[in-house]
């Protein structure tokens, strides 16, 4: 990245464009593995005409096991860390495993409310939003939900890091 002015960055020259994408009718299991392999928290859902349609991060999944568990909570739980909320939770140790629920459709765990930014949004605009919506992506992305990039927590660390 050139060297700009804080005050003059963009969403396009922070975002990540090499994005790792979900499909609505990949599993959890699909969507973690993704997550895994990939060193990310969070996948764009993409539909079949490449929009972007949703977004499933591990929190969203970590959440949906915990609430669907029928298991006692008391039985077998881990403390974590969920970085969306900036606090610890107890999560049952068979949600890290998916044991359960790895067969359930991404489509039916994703957030549909998506957080984004245009291409052109500033730093400052981009760092409200997140802070507004208490979220650490944000897609960038028209208004006919084509996907160009993220722009995450990480990449406003790197940002200063670079600056």
């Amino acid at each position: 990245m050139a060297q700009v002015a804080l005050d003059q960055l963009e969403a396009v020259d922070l975002m990540q464009r090499d994005m790792v994408t979900a499909a609505p009718k990949e599993t959890l299991r699909d969507a973690m593995t993704l997550m895994t392999a990939n060193h990310v928290t969070g996948l764009p859902v993409m539909d079949d005409k490449d929009h972007c349609i949703g977004l499933i991060t591990a929190t969203d999944i970590l959440t949906y096991e915990q609430d669907h568990d029928e298991t006692d909570p008391e039985d077998h739980t881990v403390q974590h860390f969920n970085s969306e909320l900036e606090q610890w939770e107890s999560v049952p140790t068979s949600a890290f495993g998916l044991e359960e629920f790895g067969d359930v459709r991404v489509e039916e765990v994703m957030s549909t409310d998506l957080v984004w930014v245009e291409r052109d949004a500033t730093l400052k605009e981009i760092a409200k939003k997140m802070l507004a919506a208490k979220v650490h992506r944000v897609l960038v992305m028209d208004e006919h939900c084509r996907l160009y990039g993220i722009v995450s927590s990480f990449d406003f660390v790197r940002v200063m890091a670079e600056s």
